[in-house]
């Protein structure tokens, strides 16, 4: 039996899409302390122009200087080269 999907007003989709930014943070924050809970050496971020080492006690050791992001037109395409088919440890 299928089941018919409720039509949805402008005003109950522009409230959905409103609340995506918020889930989005938080999900990214939650992956985040996942993270750190799951890697003993910890996690890898950029702060302040720099690559920074953020264990899970809160430490921060700056490991190198992050190169500049990369500006990409609209339309343009880009390709990224895989680096290794499994995480290193």
């Amino acid at each position: 039996m299928a089941v018919k999907a409720k039509p949805v007003s402008e005003r109950e989709l522009d409230a959905l899409e409103a609340s995506i930014p918020a889930l989005a943070s938080e999900a990214t924050h939650s992956a985040h302390l996942r993270a750190l809970q799951a890697s003993p050496r910890g996690v890898l971020r950029t702060e302040d122009g720099n690559l920074v080492r953020v264990s899970a006690d809160g430490a921060k050791t700056i490991v190198a200087k992050a190169k500049p992001r990369r500006k990409v037109k609209v339309g343009e395409t880009i390709s990224v080269r895989k680096v290794s088919e499994t995480p290193t440890a």
